[in-house]
């Protein structure tokens, strides 16, 4: 399947362009970032499957990246290189949309129809959550949806580094500690820059099997009200460079079109 083939294939609008949206973002990298023609940013695979840059003479890895959409943003991150893993995954909490199920099914049960995913002791400090302050009751499980989505957020990360799915045997058995939920841009008090970022939060640990994870560097940041994205990378010696939020006529179509 081509990747025409693969944008049309939605039956929705909205998530066909998010699928256009992250292959021009996978391009753009490409050819920003390996100085390669458009033309020529052929878009491959590693042997994990994971989405890369081949070189066309000796097929080696020049550069890896991971993309994630959800709602109406699409987020890429990358590196020259194929000497570490990167897993992205971009969350938007929709509180309209969930709070009705929430009621209707109870937190804990709501909580436990994802329990597949999640080891018992994750899924317990969800179900046991609770803010530091008093909140109105809506605003109570907005707080609760955060903190739900940002365990949920680095997970899909962190599996998408390793290139597995969320079909992994050792889901259960890998969990995050010390999950902080980043705080929104409109709960900073320089939230007036306007560039929609909020907090990063990057203390979380990850254990596998009763076993503290080394080598692994987890970022999740806040954008907007609305979204989390999380980042991952196998080095701790990694930096992670600010997001850019890019302008797709000015930012994208500008390097497609110069050839």
């Amino acid at each position: 399947m081509n990747e025409r083939e693969k944008v049309l294939r939605f039956y929705h609008i909205r998530d066909a362009k998010l699928s256009l949206g992250s292959q021009l973002l996978k391009h753009c990298a490409i050819t920003r970032t390996c100085s390669v023609p458009w033309a020529e940013s052929t878009i491959g695979k590693d042997q994990k499957h994971k989405p890369c840059y081949l070189s066309p003479g000796d097929n080696e890895k020049q550069m890896e990246f991971n993309v994630s959409h959800h709602g109406s943003l699409v987020a890429l991150v990358g590196c020259a290189g194929g000497g570490v893993q990167l897993g992205v995954d971009l969350v938007q909490v929709d509180a309209g949309k969930d709070i009705p199920k929430v009621r209707q099914e109870g937190w804990t049960s709501w909580v436990n129809t994802y329990a597949s995913v999640f080891s018992s002791r994750e899924v317990q400090d969800m179900v046991s959550w609770e803010p530091s302050t008093p909140l109105s009751n809506d605003d109570m499980l907005t707080a609760k949806l955060r903190q739900f989505y940002a365990h949920w957020c680095l997970k899909e990360a962190y599996v998408k580094m390793t290139g597995e799915a969320l079909m992994a045997p050792w889901l259960q058995d890998m969990e995050f500690r010390n999950v902080q939920v980043p705080r929104a841009v409109s709960e900073l008090s320089d939230s007036g820059n306007g560039d929609g970022w909020g907090e990063i939060c990057s203390d979380v640990e990850v254990w596998r099997y009763g076993v503290k994870v080394p080598g692994v560097k987890l970022e999740l940041q806040a954008f907007r009200d609305e979204y989390m994205v999380g980042t991952a990378v196998s080095s701790l010696s990694a930096s992670f460079l600010p997001y850019k939020i890019l302008d797709l006529p000015l930012d994208v179509y500008s390097v497609a079109e110069a050839g």
